[in-house]
């Protein structure tokens, strides 16, 4: 049972230095430096956030939108990744504690023999001292004294051993496993944070895309082949809107030639 004890021991150490290994990697890759690859919400809405709709101003929002949409699903699902490597970690973490456990359940199993051993040790002088008396040959007295000292040393060791067993799973269960705890749960909980953030930035850039499109989204192509504005498509929607008495307002928008070139589309707030 003592080798059994002690194998559970070296796989703890082993498993032990695997998590602390990992962790260290992990904790290389700077979260600083995650963070500075993120938009800011002023980036997002300068890029994003138009008020014309022609073909070339409808192009670079939509390029700026899966650029920046791509970048932040990229670091999200990196950080995702991250936090199942620490989730396995924490399992491993969980595994040594049950084997420390376990040792500790054996060593209570053993408590009670190392207790009639601890009789034994007392009890075996005395014994000698008595069988020296009833016997007469000298020979036979030394190796029975020999035989006791053995068993004697024997059991001393195992109480040692057990002994050092039981300090070791104290320091395992309230030295060693819970700073690891700690750190895996403060790494975890950091990566965290960070998507919350990305998952807000996903939705102002989602909001502002959908706005944009609401705000250009006309019955069919406004914009003509050669890029200029489909006053007919204009016209069109222009005429639907004072027919059905909505409160919107497209307001057209001119180059230096007097074409149009674009409009905008907002709600009239009179």
């Amino acid at each position: 049972m003592v080798e059994v004890i002690r194998n559970l021991i070296n796989q703890s150490d082993k498993t032990l230095f695997d998590i602390k290994t990992k962790l260290k990697e992990e904790k290389n890759k700077n979260l600083l430096k995650v963070q500075e690859q993120l938009p800011t919400r002023e980036e997002i809405i300068s890029r994003i956030k138009a008020e014309t709709c022609n073909t070339e101003t409808s192009n670079a929002v939509d390029k700026n939108y899966n650029n920046i949409k791509d970048k932040l699903d990229f670091i999200k699902n990196k950080l995702n990744k991250g936090i199942q490597k620490l989730e396995s970690l924490n399992q491993k973490t969980l595994k040594i504690q049950g084997w420390i456990d376990k040792i500790g359940k054996l060593l209570d199993f053993l408590n009670p023999i190392i207790n009639i051993l601890k009789i034994i040790i007392k009890v075996l002088p005395l014994s000698l001292n008595f069988l020296s008396g009833l016997l007469a040959n000298g020979f036979a007295i030394k190796k029975l004294g020999d035989l006791i000292d053995i068993a004697k040393s024997k059991i001393e060791v195992i109480i040692a051993t057990t002994t050092t067993f039981r300090i070791s799973i104290k320091k395992w269960l309230n030295s060693i496993l819970p700073p690891i705890f700690n750190i895996i749960t403060k790494a975890i909980a950091a990566l965290l944070a960070i998507i919350a953030g990305i998952t807000s930035l996903t939705g102002l850039l989602e909001q502002l895309y959908l706005f944009y499109q609401a705000q250009c989204n006309l019955p069919s192509n406004p914009v003509n082949a050669d890029g200029s504005i489909n006053e007919d498509v204009l016209n069109t929607v222009i005429n639907g809107l004072e027919q059905g008495g909505k409160d919107e307002i497209i307001e057209k928008i001119y180059n230096a030639n007097f074409e149009t070139i674009g409009y905008r589309r907002y709600k009239d707030l009179n």
